[in-house]
């Protein structure tokens, strides 16, 4: 197995436990597509997510804490109210919600019917926005980066688990572009994503999950089982003695990494350290990953204002960051 995952910051694995318990909730990344989207008014955001007063407001709140939007006052017929806005913190988020639909159309059955092209403007042709590194500005897959030791860490999880609600799920499935079902099996549950982290860096056997994790058996082989429904995980034999089977990420498992490497970098860009609790270092030039999304026509890394979704929306063109101070 892998060296553990480094830390940094008062305890193992913080920033990147926090970013994952705001950012692994449907709820909140749709919120974050919306305001893209620049639907930015509450009662807006309450219409096309057909959300409850209470769980949006609770989303909102949690965002402006973080520091991800912010509220701006606007003049509605002589009244005074309040839209949301992304942040500087909160733009570079657009990355992320750009490798899940990267991800899912690629690898979720049906969604590349479903889901628009994204066209690079600056040389004209369609991309994948694949993962790649800032600093070498080389395609980067899960296998050439290692996790660098520092301190002994345990796997970073989640400390809540907010999985969707049968009807809600049922009622946005109609909307591609309102529902990730099988980002959220990996993403909206906390023992899903602690197993995909742990086999991002060498877990394979139910004996070490249950180690790192403290997950009980029965939990252990339920998520196992999900994971191999939803085709991220795949079984083996296990060269030990005390394990019968291995548990291997499949092809679409590994491509599921970039995700996870822009949550460790918006964790590290919030921690005053500079670190996030999980150091990823690129094998190829060395240096710490920062990820980027390439064209992988012309290999420039994409921005938000050079990119455009054929038949679909504009998720990222345009969108003004606001940095003063949020209205009272």
């Amino acid at each position: 197995m892998s060296e553990p995952l480094a830390t940094c910051g008062v305890r193992a694995g913080e920033p990147v436990r926090h970013a994952l318990d705001l950012l692994g909730d449907q709820w909140t990344l749709l919120i974050l597509q919306s305001v893209f989207l620049h639907i930015r008014r509450y009662e807006e955001l309450r219409r096309r997510l057909g959300i409850s007063p209470t769980a949006l407001s609770g989303r909102l709140n949690e965002a402006v804490a973080a520091g991800i939007l912010t509220r701006v006052a606007y003049r509605d017929h002589n009244r005074t109210r309040l839209e949301y806005r992304l942040t500087e913190q909160g733009l570079p988020l657009w990355s992320l919600l750009v490798s899940i639909w990267a991800w899912e159309r690629e690898w979720v059955a049906g969604r590349r019917e479903q889901l628009p092209a994204l066209t690079h403007l600056d040389c004209g042709v369609e991309t994948a926005a694949p993962l790649g590194c800032g600093g070498c500005l080389r395609t980067v897959r899960l296998r050439d980066v290692d996790a660098a030791q520092g301190k002994p860490a345990t796997i970073p999880m989640p400390s809540t688990s907010r999985r969707f609600r049968r009807r809600d799920a049922d009622r946005l499935a109609g909307d591609p572009l309102l529902f990730f079902p099988a980002t959220m099996e990996l993403l909206g549950d906390r023992w899903s994503i602690a197993l995909m982290v742990s086999s991002f860096f060498g877990a394979e056997h139910f004996s070490e999950y249950q180690r790192e994790l403290g997950i009980g058996p029965s939990v252990l082989s339920d998520r196992l089982a999900r994971l191999r429904r939803v085709g991220v995980l795949r079984t083996g034999t296990a060269g030990t003695r005390t394990d019968a089977h291995a548990y291997r990420l499949t092809e679409m498992g590994r491509a599921f990494f970039p995700a996870l490497a822009f949550i460790v970098e918006f964790a590290r860009t919030r921690c005053p350290s500079g670190e996030a609790g999980v150091f990823l270092r690129h094998r190829d030039c060395g240096h710490r990953l920062a990820p980027v999304l390439l064209c992988d026509h012309c290999g420039k890394p994409l921005e938000r204002n050079a990119v455009r979704f054929e038949g679909g929306p504009d998720w990222s063109v345009r969108v003004p960051a606001v940095t003063s101070p949020p209205a009272k």
